[in-house]
């Protein structure tokens, strides 16, 4: 699964059949894997009002990261914010200005809910998901209720595997991620993994063997080092970038412009680019120069 754009939420303190959804404090890491590596890390920030209602607001940052093969340093971070809230079992969350079913703990094995997404870019249908099994596992010498899902063929965005009660998905995404119908098109998502989650009232579950962040602390080079060197504007753009270089000293050899599938759309070696004939989305600029050093940069195209 692939790493997208958007989604997630959870609740504060709050019984579900006498077991607390979250509390102050939550936070949580999924780590994701592709051809760029990086991790969200998603917490609890406070309350908010949504259409009228107590909604529980969640800041979502993103880390994403060179190969380690051209550094392993931080190329950009990124905010998105999710709105959700709790009533009885079932968890809401906001997608399309609208609260749908995130996460349905009442429902029984083969029952199934839409999560409100109809379509995608790959022309899928309905999202829904399926309650396959149900069970409980102590952890922290506590017994969570769980239910594993499945997403049905055809859906749009999707979740899978365990959705534990206490504080979400282990298998999957804590949100739905893309999914893709077409069976002619093989199409590289990026997969997640969890690894940890906490908040006030929960002691610190790390499924792993490394620090929840650790790979902030594995770079090879400074975080700032790009901004050093080049200047990408506007950014975001719509039909023209210019890169200007910071350092007199550095000569560009070539320039690619990488979607999010790792493919490449454009190689050139100016520095004013047309990108007016590329979809509205993110991007990555590899910028290489001349003595083998390589810096990448987000873009967006809007």
């Amino acid at each position: 699964m692939k790493k997208n754009f958007t989604l997630i939420a959870v609740l504060v303190s709050f019984l579900v059949q006498g077991q607390t959804w979250i509390d102050s404090g939550a936070k949580w890491y999924y780590y994701w894997s592709g051809n760029m590596p990086g991790f969200d890390k998603i917490e609890y920030v406070g309350d908010t009002i949504v259409q009228n209602k107590n909604i529980q607001k969640l800041e979502i940052t993103s880390y994403m990261f060179a190969p380690l093969e051209l550094g392993g340093e931080l190329i950009n971070t990124w905010y998105n914010y999710q709105y959700a809230y709790i009533s009885g079992d079932t968890v809401f969350y906001l997608v399309n200005d609208q609260f749908h079913i995130l996460y349905n703990f009442a429902a029984e094995i083969g029952e199934s809910w839409n999560l409100g997404v109809d379509t995608n870019d790959f022309l899928c249908g309905p999202s829904i998901v399926e309650v396959q099994s149900k069970g409980s596992s102590i952890i922290h010498g506590d017994t969570l209720e769980w239910i594993s899902v499945i997403t049905l063929p055809g859906s749009s965005v999707g979740l899978a595997g365990k959705i534990y009660k206490r504080f979400g998905a282990t298998d999957d995404y804590l949100f739905p991620t893309p999914r893709n119908c077409d069976p002619d098109m093989v199409i590289e998502f990026f997969d997640y993994t969890f690894s940890c989650f906490q908040d006030d009232t929960f002691p610190l579950l790390n499924v792993t063997e490394k620090d929840c962040d650790y790979l902030l602390y594995t770079q090879l080079s400074e975080v700032e080092q790009p901004d050093k060197v080049v200047s990408i504007f506007p950014n975001p753009s719509s039909n023209k970038l210019t890169i200007q270089l910071l350092k007199p000293n550095k000569k560009i050899n070539s320039i690619q412009i990488i979607d999010l599938q790792g493919r490449t759309l454009k190689s050139l070696n100016q520095r004013e680019i047309d990108n007016s004939d590329l979809p509205n989305g993110i991007y990555f600029l590899w910028i290489n120069f001349e003595n083998n050093e390589k810096i990448i940069k987000k873009i967006i195209k809007n």
